[in-house]
C-alpha cells in the first residue's frame, strides 16, 4: 500500500513539473516566421544560431567570456598608455601622490565603500528587470507558444519520470529488505558500526536512484523513434533533474535519517527529523525540476529572455520559501540546541553550541541570500558556484565536526596507553592526561576558527589562502608554527626526560633503587623542568619575532639583585647543593638536623622536610644546619644499659644477657642483626644498681625496635632466674605528736561567754 502511495505521490510530481513547464515551452514556427517580418539577413540569423551554441557550450561560454575580458582590459591599458604619453612628467608624478592621498584618506574609503554598494544594488535591481523580461514578452505574446509541442514533450517527459520511478521504487522495495538487518548492527553496535551502516545505507540508496535513471534511458530509447532516434535533449534533462534530485534526496536522509533512529548521527528527533525531511524534500524537488528541466528547456526550445525569468522566478520562489521555513522554526531551533547543550560535558561547547542556536538563522538567512544575490547576477554559472560553494561548506563543516568530535572524545576519555608500557611506566599516563586534553581543546579551538577562514574564503567574504601566500601570511605562519613545533618538541623532551626518571626509579629483578638515588634523580627532575619550561618559552618567543636579549639581561639583573637582597636564600642553596652531592641526607632517613630528629619526607635545594616522633611536621632551611646526624648509613647499635641490685651474681646477669640475646636471634628480627652480642659488662656503679652494658650490631633504622624486642626478652630471662632489677624505693615514718613525750593532755578551752542580749529573738535557749 507504502508503494502505490509513493507512486501516486511521484506522479503528482511529475503533474506539477508539467504544469510549470508549459508556459516556457515556445513555437519554433513562430520564431522562424518573426524573423522575415524584421527583414533580419541570412548571416545575421547564422550568427545568433552560432552565438546560441557557444552559449549553451560552458567550455565557449566561458571562452568567450575570457575573450572579452582579454580585450576590454587591452583596450583599457591602451588608453592609459596613451593618456601618460600626453601628459607632463613632473604633472603626472604630483597627480599620483595626490591620488594616493585621496585614496589613502578614511573618508575617501568610505565614499568608494557606499558607492559601490550602491552600485551594486543598482546592479542587481537592473538584472532582476531583465530577468522579468521574459514575462512582459509573453504577456505582450511576442512570444507564442506552440501547445501541440508543449504536449508531446510533455508525454516525453512524463513517460521517462514514470519508468525512472517506478525503477526506482521497485529497487528502494528490493533494497528495503536488507534494511532491518543492518539496523539491529547499528542498534547494538558502536559509533563506528553506525557511520558504516549509514554509509552502507546511503550508498544503496545512490544505487537505487542510478537503477531508476537506467531505466528512464532505456524507456527513452525504445520510446518515439527507437534506437535509431536516440534519446532527446528534453528526456536527457528531465532524466537528469531526476538524478540530480535523487542524490538530494539521498543526501538528506543520510542526514535527518528520517524513521531510523539508530542509524541517526546528528542529534534530531525522530518528529523532528521527519519534519526537515518532508520540507527540504520539496524545497530540492522544486528547485531540482525547475533548474534543471524547465529552465533548460525554455532556452532551447524558446529563448534566453523567457529561461532567464524563469530561472529567477524559480529561485526567488525558493528563497521565499527558505526565509519561511527559517522563519517559523528559529525559535524551536534554538531550544533544542539549547536543550542538547545542556547534556555536553565541555564548558566551551556548550557555549559555542548555545550561540549557534541563537544566531543559526542569521547565517540562514545570509545563505539563502547569497545564493540568491548569485542567481541573479551569474546566471550563466550559478549553478557552479553554488553547488561548489555549498559542497564545499557542507565539507568543511563535517569534517570538523569529525575533528572536534574525535578531540571531544579523546579529551573525555583520555589517552591510554598499552599495558605493557603502563606496568614499565606507571606515571606517563597521567602526565599524558594531565596536558594532551588541554593542548586538544587548543586545537580544538584553532579548527573553529579555521573552519570560520575557510567558510569565508569559499563564499569569497575573505580571501584567507591568497592572503596565507602572501609574504606576510607566509611569515606569520612560519612564526607561529615555528614557535608551536618549538613548544612541542620542548614537551616532547619533557615527557622523555621525566620517562627515563620514572625508569631509572623503577625497581626490577637484581636492581635497588637506593634512597641517594631517589633523591638525586627528583632534585633532577625538577631542575630539568625548569629548565625546558624556560627553554622552551624563550625560543618560542624568539621564533613568534619578540627580541629575548632584553629578556635574558633583565633576568641576569634580576637574578644578581635577588641573589643580593636574598643571600639567606642563596646560602640555603648552596649548602643544599652540597648536602646532596655528600649524600648527607636522603628521603626516609631518620637525621637529627638543627635539634630535631625525624624522618625526612621530602627534599627540595632549598629545604628538607621531616617529621618527628610525635608526627609533627619541620621544614628547616639548610642555611640553619651546622651539622646532620644520620642514623641510616650503613649499619646501626642498640646499646642497652641494664641495672641489677648489688648482690647480684654478675656472671649471672651476664649469662642472662647472652640468654635473651640467643632468643632475640630466633625471632624475626634474627636476619637484622650482625654478629654476636658485644658484652662491655659493668660500666657504672649507681646509687641503687649496678650498669651492665651490651651492644647488638643492626641494619640501618631498624636499632630501635631490635632494642625494645631485647628489653623484653630481658625482663623475661630476669624473672626466671630471679634477677632483680632494682628502681628507686621511698620508706616513709609516721612523727609521733609533740605532747606524746610529756604525757600531758591538752587543756580544753573554755567557751567564750555570750551575752544574752546580743541574741536574736528566734534564738534556741541555752541548754546549760
Amino acid at each position: 500500500m507504502s508503494l502505490i502511495m509513493r507512486i501516486l505521490r511521484c506522479a503528482a510530481v511529475l503533474c506539477l513539473v508539467l504544469v510549470s513547464l508549459t508556459p516556457v515551452l515556445a513555437q519554433d514556427a513562430a520564431t522562424q516566421d518573426a524573423a522575415p517580418q524584421e527583414s533580419a539577413p541570412a548571416d545575421l540569423k547564422q550568427a545568433s544560431d552560432a552565438l546560441i551554441k557557444v552559449l549553451n557550450d560552458p567550455q565557449s561560454r566561458e571562452a568567450l567570456v575570457e575573450l572579452l575580458k582579454r580585450t576590454g582590459s587591452e583596450a583599457q591599458s591602451g588608453a592609459g598608455d596613451s593618456t601618460v604619453a600626453s601628459s607632463n612628467g613632473a604633472g603626472q608624478a604630483a597627480g599620483a601622490q595626490d591620488t594616493t592621498a585621496e585614496k589613502d584618506h578614511f573618508a575617501i574609503r568610505i565614499g568608494e565603500y557606499t558607492r559601490g554598494l550602491v552600485d551594486d544594488t543598482g546592479f542587481l535591481l537592473q538584472q532582476v528587470s531583465r530577468s522579468l523580461n521574459g514575462l512582459v514578452l509573453i504577456a505582450r505574446g511576442e512570444i507564442q507558444v506552440k501547445w501541440e509541442r508543449v504536449r508531446e514533450t510533455g508525454i516525453q517527459v512524463l513517460v521517462v519520470l514514470l519508468a525512472a520511478y517506478s525503477g526506482f521504487l521497485l529497487s528502494q522495495a528490493a533494497a528495503k529488505a536488507i534494511y532491518p538487518r543492518l539496523s539491529v548492527y547499528a542498534r547494538y553496535g558502536g559509533g563506528l558500526t553506525r557511520t558504516f551502516v549509514l554509509l552502507l545505507t546511503s550508498v544503496v540508496d545512490t544505487l537505487t536512484v542510478a537503477v531508476g535513471w537506467a531505466v528512464g534511458n532505456t524507456a527513452a530509447l525504445v520510446s518515439y523513434g527507437g534506437f535509431d532516434t536516440g534519446v532527446t535533449l528534453q528526456e536527457s534533462l528531465a532524466l537528469n533533474a531526476f538524478f540530480l534530485t535523487g542524490i538530494a534526496n539521498v543526501a538528506l536522509r543520510f542526514v535527518f535519517t528520517p524513521g531510523r533512529p539508530e542509524l541517526r548521527l546528528l542529534p534530531f528527533t525522530d518528529k523532528s527529523s521527519i519534519y526537515w525531511y518532508r520540507r527540504l524534500q520539496l524545497f530540492t524537488y522544486w528547485q531540482g525540476y525547475g533548474m534543471f528541466l524547465i529552465v533548460p528547456v525554455a532556452n532551447v526550445a524558446v529563448s534566453f529572455v523567457l529561461g532567464n525569468a524563469v530561472r529567477f522566478l524559480v529561485v526567488f520562489v525558493s528563497m521565499i520559501y527558505l526565509f519561511a521555513l527559517v522563519h517559523r522554526n528559529r525559535r524551536r531551533v534554538c531550544q533544542g540546541a539549547e536543550t542538547y547543550a545542556e547534556t555536553m560535558q565541555s564548558a566551551l561547547g556548550r557555549k559555542a553550541l548555545s550561540t549557534a542556536g541563537q544566531l543559526w538563522h542569521i547565517a540562514a538567512y545570509g545563505y539563502v541570500a547569497a545564493v540568491f544575490i548569485i542567481w541573479v547576477t551569474r546566471p550563466f554559472d550559478a549553478t557552479t558556484i553554488i553547488l561548489r560553494a555549498t559542497g564545499l561548506s557542507i565539507l568543511t563543516i563535517m569534517g570538523g565536526i569529525v575533528i572536534s568530535l574525535v578531540m571531544t572524545r579523546a579529551i573525555k576519555g583520555g589517552i591510554r596507553l598499552p599495558e605493557d608500557m603502563n606496568r614499565r611506566l606507571p606515571a606517563l599516563q597521567s602526565r599524558l592526561n594531565a596536558f594532551v586534553p588541554r593542548i586538544l581543546k587548543f586545537m580544538r579551538f584553532v579548527v573553529f576558527i579555521a573552519i570560520i577562514l575557510l567558510l569565508l574564503e569559499i563564499w569569497g567574504v575573505l580571501s584567507v589562502i591568497e592572503w596565507l601566500a602572501s609574504a606576510g601570511g607566509v611569515a606569520l605562519v612560519s612564526s607561529y608554527g615555528s614557535a608551536a613545533l618549538v613548544l612541542l618538541v620542548s614537551f616532547a623532551v619533557w615527557l622523555a626526560v621525566m620517562s627515563w626518571v620514572d625508569l631509572r626509579l623503577q625497581e626490577r629483578s637484581g636492581y635497588i633503587v637506593t634512597a641517594r638515588e631517589r633523591t638525586l634523580f627528583q632534585l633532577f627532575r625538577n631542575a630539568a623542568t625548569v629548565v625546558i619550561i624556560v627553554m622552551g618559552l624563550l625560543l618560542a618567543l624568539s621564533e613568534v619575532g619578540i627580541d629575548i636579549g632584553p629578556l635574558i639581561a633583565g633576568a641576569g639583573v634580576v637574578g644578581l639583585a635577588v641573589s643580593f637582597g636574598a643571600q639567606t636564600l642563596v646560602k640555603d642553596i648552596i649548602t643544599g647543593a652540597f648536602i646532596q652531592i655528600e649524600n648527607a641526607i636522603n628521603e626516609g632517613d631518620v637525621v637529627t638536623v638543627a635539634g630535631v630528629t625525624g624522618s625526612v619526607e621530602g627534599l627540595t635545594v632549598r629545604s628538607v622536610r621531616m617529621r618527628d616522633l610525635d608526627g609533627t611536621t619541620h621544614i628547616i632551611p639548610f642555611s640553619s644546619v651546622d651539622m646532620v646526624s644520620n642514623f641510616m648509613r650503613g649499619f646501626s647499635f642498640h646499646v642497652a644499659l641494664i641495672g641489677v641490685a648489688y648482690d647480684t651474681d654478675i656472671t649471672k646477669a651476664k649469662e642472662a644477657m647472652y640468654e635473651a640475646f640467643r632468643r632475640l636471634q630466633e625471632t624475626e628480627f634474627g636476619p637484622k642483626i650482625f654478629g654476636d652480642l658485644e658484652m662491655h659488662g659493668v660500666t657504672n656503679f649507681g646509687a641503687s644498681s649496678i650498669d651492665l652494658r651490651a651492644r647488638i650490631k643492626t641494619t640501618p633504622g631498624d636499632q630501635w625496635s631490635i632494642g625494645r624486642a631485647y628489653n623484653e626478652f630481658i625482663k623475661q630471662v630476669f624473672d626466671e632466674r630471679g634477677i632483680e632489677i632494682p628502681f628507686p624505693q621511698v620508706t616513709y615514718h609516721a612523727a609521733p605528736p609533740p605532747f606524746a613525750d610529756s604525757g600531758k593532755k591538752p587543756k580544753r578551752r573554755s567557751k567564750p561567754e555570750v551575752d544574752a542580749t546580743d541574741l536574736p529573738d528566734d534564738a534556741p535557749p541555752d541548754e546549760n
